[in-house]
C-alpha cells in the first residue's frame, strides 16, 4: 500500500515532474518512484535487507522481529584473542 507524503521542491523541479509525467503519460508518482530507483542502481546503493519489510508487517510482528534481533544479538558467545 502507497502511503502519502509532502515533500518541499524547487519550483523548476516540480515544472520538470509535471512535464514528465504527462510526457510519460504516468503519474508523478511512478516518475519519483523510477528516479529514485534509478538513482539506487547508479550510485551502487545496496538496500538494506530490512527495509524491505517495510510496510509489510503488522506493527505486532515487525516489534517481535526487532525484539528478537536484540535478543540474539545479545546472546551469542565469542572468542576474542587478544
Amino acid at each position: 500500500m502507497k502511503r502519502s507524503v509532502n515533500l518541499r521542491l524547487e519550483e523548476n523541479i516540480i515544472v520538470t515532474l509535471n512535464q514528465m509525467a504527462k510526457e510519460l503519460h504516468t503519474t508523478k508518482t511512478d516518475v519519483i518512484e523510477k528516479a529514485i530507483t534509478l538513482f539506487f542502481k547508479q550510485n551502487n546503493i545496496e538496500q538494506n535487507k530490512l527495509l524491505q519489510f517495510a510496510g509489510a508487517l503488522k506493527a505486532s510482528d515487525a516489534d517481535n522481529m526487532l525484539i528478537n534481533i536484540k535478543n540474539d544479538k545479545n546472546s551469542k558467545d565469542f572468542k576474542m584473542d587478544i
